[in-house]
Formats: structure tokens, C-alpha cells, sequence
């Protein structure tokens, strides 16, 4: 009835302020030894589980899972990883890296074939005939790949390599130069051209029916030798025309599109003088080196030429396809580090690039990749918006109400882009829309939509994945679709991207790109060691609990769960930096005194044993238990001991009296767990109200927490040592979360015990002719709305000590994960025990 772990029903407020500013880093406090405390052994001959005046008692059993993770295993674990050269390597990448945030400008990004071979067509502005930029020229005739195409050597696509090689070609014909290579590129377009019908039309690039429909036509004119008569040639201009026919002349000329980024390929449309109001500021036309050469070498317009002196000034003697790319590749760059695992090493960093866009920032519209650009796009948006929210900046879920349609659908921005870039954009709005706020509808349907459309785009596997095998996006929509962000956990997150992240990702827009900033081995190799040198930290940690629980006496209570392991993963899964080693410690090792309590409570102690055993935690004193049976005097014992110690240490630490507290959480949660124990006795099912009001607290979260926040390295400030009964809002969500998470997963196999108060038979029994499932689907939305109040209490600006509240955030969120598949504190079930060798027991692989 009462769940798996201890409770106070006087949760913590957390509403005070502090000295520690959100997102900084606390000073590690001294690692003490464990507590250490010797209990006299308890013979199973004895008179254990006897009443003191009756020969025998009868008693329940709820026959849990044994203890799957013994002493003798994990302190046979052993990790090279705790050597001083994996942390002096650690070292080396984590400088290196923060020089790679310091460097980011407006964006470094590798260079494009295609957009090159525009720029090189431009003509001197001294009216001789030949090339503005003589050094684009040059590079596409000394970078010419062996198979006689232009394009990115490590990532072959078809559409990319024909558009970039045929626009390299006509680049050199226009200035007689590198016959061979005019060849060569002749004959890679013939023989490779009739194999585009063998390309998923997922993964062309972006507008390829207009971009290369009329480069066909220019050497045509040229008289190149080409198959023109092909199949797939006469497909491609028949979708040009299509699309040409649905374009609105003035709207293409009025308001920005993503037409725009394709302007070479729709010159029979264009109004010179009119398509001027849709330059961006800088110069440009939605960023794109090409469609601005083209727009210059018809116009003339000297904003045009300054924005491609600028492209080369950067990039010496090429052209990338898009630039700059300062907002992306920030957000990227964080996203990175804080995927897999690596952000505490880089918090100025990240500061400084998430300041820089917000800066950008527009609630109305959203952002591009590039603070220049006159049409925002989804993706970067929703990855905007996400980041951004959760580092608790003020932005607004009304900026996705630009990207939504009246029919409901979502889209990349207005007018038509590739399906893989949809995907991705779906994925990056699928991603964002899981942190919502109360009353944000337009999230709710961004969710509801994205998980639609990616589990359709999954079903299709060319949707998801470029021609070549290594930019696979089925994974990562797999993945995400599988763990929705609040029970997705930091170390198993970071372990399972260490294996998704592609240190060689590339990008697909109108040609393939790749931002060198954001994808390389260097991330990949730190969170590769951070993770194994943190697992080697966390084991130590895992020998000092078993040693103490082995020491603790608690192994003699053969009637309740021994579960040290898994309420340590509770707590680890989210607080694993190394300084928290004490806050991690207590969570587990109160954790552990909770579960005799609920299990004595829930099955084995008689309701007159239960009466006078929160009399005896009530008065506080070692002398009174004579008169408890001998099983609750040797907890007493070591709660007594237990409390008593940590309540002196947190006064230590604190410089405030803290006994009182400490004493006076538990007796209101060993208070609660009566109150289960005497409805179970009575086969009373309470009203949802009383039920939950009982349940915040039985569920055993808050009081684990309220010791956990004492033990952060952070001097907490008088209003919480001096109101410490005020509840607050975030822990009591917490505990209302755990609560129905966990009736959930228990409620059957405790009804077939006895046990008939869970929240879904309350629910039953106040709407009449209600089933299960109905009780199900209402505690389900209840638990959901609860999680957006959870995560608005989290993320909100106030004055609470950001690292507090992440604390008890994060220990919902591991929470919610371990109930995902069942009972983990009942039931030893695989998914368990899989995540706790995934994460704890077995390194990433070097």
C-alpha cells in the first residue's frame, strides 16, 4: 500500500534564496567516510516477529525479489578509469574544446562544390571579361574528385554529387578552363544520371527539380554532351512545372519563402527589381552564396557583391552553402555537450553562446541558422526554444503558431523543402514540444502531430535515413520516440548518444554540409572518458554503500526488500557529478531504512505492533521500545542512530538546529504509513482526496529529498531551516507523480494481497460503472498534467537555488524511468537490471 520508499508528510519549501547563482558550481564538500554502526545480530532462532506477550502472530508476506546485486559483486567491480591518465587526457580535450566554443564566429561550416562554382562564374566588376573571384575557379579545378565529381569526399549523394559536379562543370566552360576536368565531370553525369530514378525521393537535395532542371537547360545551350532524353530528365521537368504552377507570383516577390534559397533555379519567374525586398540585411538571399552570385550577375546590386567578398574573405577560396550559420552552429554545439554528458565542463561557455541567441531571440517569429536571415526556420527554432527554456530563459511556445498551418500541420516554413529536412525539423518540434508548461495547447498539438508524423516517417525507412549508411535518422526518431524527455535520464542518455552521435554527421540543405564545430571525435572521445571516469567514481560509491548497509544491520529483516542498489540509481541517474557524493549517499541510505518501514507497515507488522511502534518514533527515546517485539527495536535502533548522526552533521554544515526537523519528518511519514496499515486492516478504499493528500507522503519521495537538499555543499538560507513545515509546490507535485506512477505498476499485485487503497480503486469507487482502464487513463492524464506543473515549478524564474531543484527534478524523472516497466522496488525485472549495468556496471567502449 505504502510504496517502496521513505516519506515525510512535512515536505521541504524551497522557497528561499541563496548565495549560489543558478547554473554555477558549488564547492565539493569533504568526502567522509561512510557511517558505520554495529547492531547486535538477530538469530533467525530467535523471537523475531513475536509479540513480546503471544507465543506466535500471524503474518503476511508480499514474497518480493531477492537482492540481485550482492556485496561480493560490487565490490569485485573494478575500472581502470580512476588512473590519473584518463583524467589528464579528460583534461586536454576539455581545454581544446572550450577554445572551439571561443573560436565560433559567424560559423565555420565546410565548403559547397556547388555554391562555389556560382561564385566563380561571377564576372569582374571592371567589365573584363573574366572571373571577380579567380580563387574559386582555382579550387574547383584542384579539388575534382577521382571519380571525376565535385562534393563532399566522405559523403557520397547522388543528388548532391550531380548538381555540385554539373554546376562545377558549366563553371569552367563559362571560362574555358580545365578541359580534363570538364571531361571527366561529363562523363561522372552521363554514366551516374540514369541512377537518380534509384534515389529515394526522401533524400534529395533541397528544390533539385528547379536548381537542376536549370543547369540542364544552360548546357544544353552550351552544347555539353549529356543524356538529356532520359526517364528521370523527363520526370524532373514535369515536377518543375507543377511546382512552378503553384507559385504565387507576388507572394514569392512580397514575403519571404523558402524559395528564395533556389533563386538560380527559378530565373523565368523573377522580377529583378522586385525580388530586392526579400534581400536580407547583410546582403544576401536567404543566406545562400549561389542564389546571391545569381541575383548579382543579373542585378548588379552592390549589396550582393559585398556579401560574396565577405564569403570569401572568410573562406579564402570557396563558398559553403550557407553562411553565416552563427545561430545554429551555437545551438548544435550545446545540444552536443549537453547530450552527451559533458556540460558541467563548459557552463561559461554555454552561457555565452545561449546569451548570444538570445539576443536574436523572437517570440513572434523564431530563429534561423543565421542571425541575418528573413525567414526563421523550425528546426532551429524548436532547438532554440528547447535549450533556451531549459536553461530558464524567458521565451514563449507562441512561435510556433508561424509554423502551423490552419489544417493543423506543422512545416519547416512556408513553401516545400526536402522530406529529410523535415524530418529532422519534426524531430527538433517533437523534442521541444515535451517541455511545456501548463495551458500550452499549441505544444500539446506540436506533440501530438510530430509523433505522428515520425512514427509514420519510421515505418518508412527511406524517410529517415540519406543514400549513404552513415547519416541514419531512424535511430535517433526510434530513440526519441521510445523516451520521452522526462523519463529519459542523464548518464543513460549520455551512454546510449555516445553510441548515436556521428562524429562526421553531415547535413543536407541544397548541397551536403558539415559544421566541423559541432560534430568531430574530440566530443566524442570526452564523453566517451568523462563517462567511464564518472562510472569508476560511482562504483567506489557503490562499495561504500554496500559495506555500510552490510554493517547497518538492515540485512536482518527477512520480510522486507534490500534494495541499496537500485535507490541508489534513483539518485545518481541525474545527481552524478562527483561533489554530490554525500547527497547521493543519504538518498540511498534513508532510501534503505524507508523500505523496512513500508514493508513492515504494508505486510508484516500487526496493527497493534504499528500503534505502538509510532509511539516509540514519537517520543524519541531508546529507552521507551521495551515493549516493541524485537524486529522493531532493532530498526529503531539504527534509525535512531542514523538520525541522530546526520541531524548533527547537517548542523554542522548548516549552523542552524536541524534535530527537529529530522526527527519530526518521520513521524509524520511513519504517521501516513499507519494510516494505509489501519484502512488496510478495516478494508476501507478512502476518497481520491484523502487518498492523495495520505499518498504525497507514503509514496516516500519527499522525506529522501528533504535529506538529500541538506547535503548539497549549499548553505541553505534561514527562511527554509526556520519554515521548514511550509510545503512546497515542486516536492509535492513530485511526491503526486511517484504516487501514481508507482499505483500504476502495484496496484494489482497489492489488491491480490489485501490491499484495496490505491488511486485507481478510489477512482473507482467515486464514478460509479467506471472499469480499470478508465481509473487508468484518468490517472495517466492526471500524472501528465502533473509533470508540465512539475516542470514549470522547475524552470521558472525565482529565487530558489537552481541546483536544489534539479535535485528533486531529476530524481522524478529516474523515478518515472524505473516505473516505466513495472515495480523496480518489488520486482527484479530485466529492464531494471539492464539499466543498472548499462549504467553503472559496464564503460562505453574506448
Amino acid at each position: 500500500m505504502a510504496s517502496h520508499i521513505c516519506a515525510s508528510p512535512i515536505i521541504m519549501t524551497l522557497d528561499f534564496c541563496s548565495g549560489v547563482k543558478p547554473g554555477s558550481s558549488p564547492t565539493p564538500p569533504t568526502r567522509r567516510k561512510p557511517i558505520r554502526i554495529c547492531v547486535p545480530s538477530l538469530s533467525m532462532n530467535s523471537d523475531f516477529g513475536k509479540d513480546t506477550k503471544s507465543k506466535a502472530v500471524s503474518r503476511r508476506t508480499a514474497n518480493y525479489h531477492p537482492n540481485l546485486w550482492s556485496s561480493d559483486f560490487i565490490h569485485s567491480l573494478k575500472s581502470p578509469y580512476s588512473e590519473c591518465c584518463y583524467r589528464e587526457r579528460a583534461e586536454t580535450l576539455i581545454s581544446e574544446i572550450k577554445g572551439m566554443f571561443d573560436a565560433m564566429g559567424d560559423g565555420e561550416i565546410s565548403p559547397s562544390p556547388y555554391d562555389t562554382a556560382w561564385v566563380a562564374k561571377v564576372e569582374a566588376v571592371d567589365g573584363v571579361f573574366r572571373p571577380q573571384f579567380p580563387q574559386a575557379l582555382d579550387w574547383i579545378l584542384q579539388n575534382q574528385l577521382d571519380d571525376g565529381s565535385w562534393g563532399t569526399p566522405s559523403h557520397f549523394l547522388l543528388s548532391d554529387r550531380l548538381l555540385a559536379t554539373l554546376s562545377c562543370v558549366l563553371s569552367l566552360t563559362k571560362w574555358k578552363k580545365g578541359h580534363p576536368q570538364v571531361q571527366r565531370g561529363l562523363e561522372f553525369i552521363t554514366n551516374t544520371l540514369r541512377l537518380m530514378n534509384d534515389e529515394s525521393q526522401d533524400s534529395l537535395v533541397a528544390d533539385l527539380e528547379f536548381i537542376f532542371s536549370s543547369l540542364l537547360n544552360e548546357a544544353k545551350s552550351l552544347e555539353l554532351s549529356l543524356p538529356y532524353d532520359l526517364p528521370c530528365m523527363d520526370q524532373l521537368f514535369r515536377k518543375r512545372q507543377e511546382r512552378l504552377a503553384r507559385i504565387s507570383i507576388d507572394s514569392f516577390h512580397s514575403l519571404p519563402s523558402s524559395l528564395l534559397y533556389c533563386l538560380e533555379g527559378l530565373q523565368d519567374i523573377i522580377g529583378w527589381k522586385r525580388i530586392m525586398d526579400v534581400q536580407n540585411k547583410d546582403g544576401s538571399f536567404l543566406s545562400s552564396p549561389a542564389a546571391t552570385a545569381f541575383v548579382y550577375m543579373h542585378t548588379g546590386d552592390q549589396k550582393c557583391l559585398a556579401f560574396l567578398n565577405r564569403v570569401l574573405a572568410k573562406f579564402g577560396s570557396c563558398a559553403p552553402c550557407l553562411y553565416p550559420v552563427d545561430l545554429l552552429e551555437r545551438l548544435l554545439a550545446v545540444d552536443t555537450v549537453e547530450r552527451l554528458g559533458i556540460d558541467r565542463h563548459f557552463e561559461r561557455q554555454i552561457k555565452e553562446s545561449l546569451d548570444y541567441v538570445y539576443r536574436h531571440w523572437n517570440d513572434e517569429s523564431g530563429i534561423a541558422c543565421g542571425r541575418e536571415s528573413v525567414l526563421p526556420d523550425l528546426e532551429t527554432t524548436a532547438l532554440g526554444f528547447r535549450l533556451l527554456r531549459l536553461h530558464r530563459y524567458n521565451v514563449s511556445s507562441a512561435v510556433f503558431e508561424k509554423f502551423k498551418e490552419e489544417s493543423g500541420l506543422f512545416r519547416c516554413w512556408a513553401g516545400q523543402i526536402s522530406h529529410v529536412k523535415e524530418v529532422e525539423s519534426m524531430l527538433s518540434l517533437y523534442r521541444a514540444s515535451q517541455i511545456a508548461f501548463p495551458g500550452e495547447d499549441v505544444l500539446d498539438e506540436a506533440k501530438s502531430f510530430t509523433t505522428t508524423y515520425l512514427t509514420k516517417a519510421l515505418q518508412n525507412s527511406e524517410a529517415c535515413r540519406m543514400r549513404n549508411d552513415k547519416q541514419n535518422l531512424g535511430h535517433e526518431v526510434k530513440y526519441a520516440l521510445e523516451n520521452p524527455w522526462h523519463s529519459s535520464v542523464p548518464r543513460l542518455e549520455t551512454k546510449r548518444y555516445c553510441q548515436l552521435y556521428p562524429p562526421d554527421h553531415a547535413r543536407l540543405g541544397k548541397s551536403v554540409y558539415m559544421l566541423p564545430l559541432v560534430n568531430n571525435n574530440k566530443y566524442l572521445e570526452l564523453a566517451k572518458l568523462d563517462f567511464n571516469i564518472l562510472q569508476s567514481v560511482h562504483q567506489q560509491e557503490m562499495k561504500d554503500l554496500t559495506r555500510w548497509f552490510g554493517d547497518s544491520g538492515l540485512r536482518q529483516f527477512p520480510f522486507a526488500r534490500q534494495r541499496p542498489i537500485e535507490l541508489y540509481f534513483n539518485v545518481c541517474m541525474g545527481t552524478f557529478e562527483p561533489e554530490f557524493y554525500r547527497c547521493r549517499f543519504i538518498f540511498a541510505k534513508v532510501g534503505c531504512l524507508g523500505l523496512i518501514v513500508d514493508d513492515l507497515h504494508d505486510t508484516y507488522g500487526t496493527l497493534d505492533e504499528l500503534i505502538l511502534f509510532t509511539e516509540a518514533v514519537e517520543r524519541w527515546d531508546l529507552s521507551k521500545t521495551d515493549s516493541l517485539p524485537e524486529y522493531m527495536k532493532i530498526w529503531f535502533r539504527v534509525w535512531y542512530d542514523i538520525v541522530d548522526e546526520l541531524a548533527r552533521e547537517a548542523e554542522e554544515e548548516q549552523g542552524h538546529e536541524l534535530m527537529g526537523i529530522f526527527r519530526r519528518v518521520w513521524e509524520g511519514y511513519i504517521g501516513c504509513n499507519l494510516e494505509e496499515a489501519q484502512w488496510l486492516a478495516a478494508d476501507y478504499v478512502p476518497t481520491m482526496d484523502a487518498y492523495i493528500k495520505n499518498g504525497i507522503t507514503s509514496v516516500g519521495v519527499p522525506i529522501i529529498l528533504m535529506y538529500g537538499i541538506f547535503f548539497m555543499g549549499q548553505l541553505l538560507p534561514e527562511n527554509i531551516l526556520d519554515r521548514p513545515d511550509n510545503p512546497s509546490k515542486i516536492i509535492e507535485l513530485v511526491g503526486l507523480i511517484c504516487r501514481f506512477t508507482d499505483d500504476a505498476k502495484t496496484f494489482q499485485a497489492e489488491k491480490a494481497r489485501g490491499e484495496l487503497a490505491s488511486s485507481i480503486e478510489c477512482y473507482m469507487k467515486e464514478n460509479s460503472g467506471s472499469t480499470q482502464d478508465d481509473a487508468l487513463n484518468h490517472i495517466r492524464a492526471a500524472t501528465s498534467s502533473a509533470v508540465k506543473e512539475m516542470t514549470w515549478e522547475y524552470l521558472k524564474p525565482d529565487d530558489v537555488p537552481y541546483r536544489c531543484k534539479k535535485f528533486v527534478f531529476e530524481v522524478a524523472r529516474v523515478w518515472m524511468l524505473m516505473y516505466k516497466d513495472g515495480d523496480p522496488y518489488g520486482i527484479s525485472n530485466k529492464e531494471m537490471q539492464d539499466y543498472i549495468r548499462e549504467a553503472l556496471i559496464e564503460p562505453v567502449p574506448i
